[in-house]
């Protein structure tokens, strides 16, 4: 039976990454907008991440692959031709995907090691701890192929296939009181990180340690404080969700939807967000960008997990992946016996 605490996570994160992308658009960079900024890119994908490993399968895994790479392709030529139709282009290239397109093809090369994972389990959560620290070494690490991403954010993908529905189990069993102070310490690093005007593109695990100007040393440590920061936060989350069945439930459970579909929103609303803050970083403006933010973010969510369009993105690409599958998968011909 499927955990509703996983759905609510879920439901959770999926509103986070839509909340992330819109103080985005906003155009303000000061204050309250930079500190949610940086709490919600500190660890809303690898928490994401996390909760796919607790889901991934070895089980029809070209079907699997094959769904990955007929959403990658639809919406890199869908998110194209809204980008080219507005004047804002950007460079085809069926190598680097574009903007939020790099989570599926990461989902790819994920999926792919989750055979090795099954059979090696303790094995490849401490490969995977050691290459996502030493990623940034790679000169090759970098947005094409989504590399960089793809190993930086591996630990999370491996352990929460490993231990994650033994953390969920757990940390939904604490006393309310452990609950609560387990947030409020996973929010501290949170916030020095804010304090210490983390450059935010250690955040995105999309650079290898040349481009973001570190040496070797400096960068792997960065890297390994930045991964239990977001573990700790990972564990924080996995406390404070309650076991409901609501709407956010629902936003959980079709969160692949409301991903690939919300940048299409965002773009749409660019410019009159742009606009509508256009007239300056009062602490005012800063509270009022925030929480139009939090409410429009939960709206675009519930009204892009609504049934049919859940159904028009998720189940087309299914049924054609499990096609190709059954075509390129060898059959049993061995005769019934009686």
């Amino acid at each position: 039976m499927r955990d509703n605490r996983l759905d609510v996570a879920k439901g959770v994160l999926i509103i986070l990454v839509v909340f992330g992308h819109l103080l985005t658009r906003v155009g303000l960079s000061d204050g309250l907008t930079d500190l949610a900024y940086t709490v919600i890119y500190a660890f809303h994908m690898p928490a994401f991440i996390f909760l796919a490993g607790i889901t991934a399968k070895s089980t029809r895994l070209i079907e699997r692959i094959a769904t990955f790479v007929i959403l990658l392709a639809t919406f890199q030529t869908l998110y194209y031709v809204t980008d080219r139709w507005i004047g804002d282009p950007f460079a085809w290239s069926w190598t680097d995907p574009h903007w939020i397109m790099w989570f599926l093809l990461a989902m790819i090369w994920w999926t792919l090691t989750v055979p090795f994972i099954e059979r090696f389990p303790r094995t490849l959560v401490a490969s995977s701890a050691l290459v996502g620290v030493c990623a940034g070494v790679l000169p090759f690490a970098g947005a094409e192929l989504s590399i960089s991403r793809t190993l930086v954010f591996w630990p999370f993908f491996v352990v929460g296939k490993v231990y994650g529905k033994k953390l969920l189990a757990f940390t939904g069993g604490l006393p309310l009181w452990t609950r609560l102070g387990g947030c409020v310490v996973a929010f501290l690093p949170l916030l020095a990180l804010f304090v210490a005007d983390t450059d935010s593109s250690w955040l995105y695990g999309s650079g290898n340690f040349d481009h973001l100007e570190v040496s070797v040393l400096r960068g792997m440590l960065i890297r390994a404080c930045l991964t239990l920061i977001a573990f700790l936060a990972i564990l924080a989350l996995l406390a404070a969700v309650p076991d409901v069945n609501g709407p956010i439930t629902v936003i959980g459970e079709r969160s692949l939807s409301v991903y690939l579909l919300h940048g299409f929103l965002i773009i749409a609303l660019s410019p009159a967000l742009e606009q509508f803050f256009a007239g300056g970083y009062g602490h005012a403006v800063q509270i009022g960008a925030v929480v139009i933010s939090v409410f429009a973010a939960g709206g675009i969510a519930f009204a892009l997990s609504l049934k049919p369009l859940h159904w028009t993105v998720s189940t087309p690409p299914k049924r054609a992946a499990a096609a190709i599958a059954s075509l390129v998968t060898p059959r049993d011909h061995t005769p019934n016996r009686l």
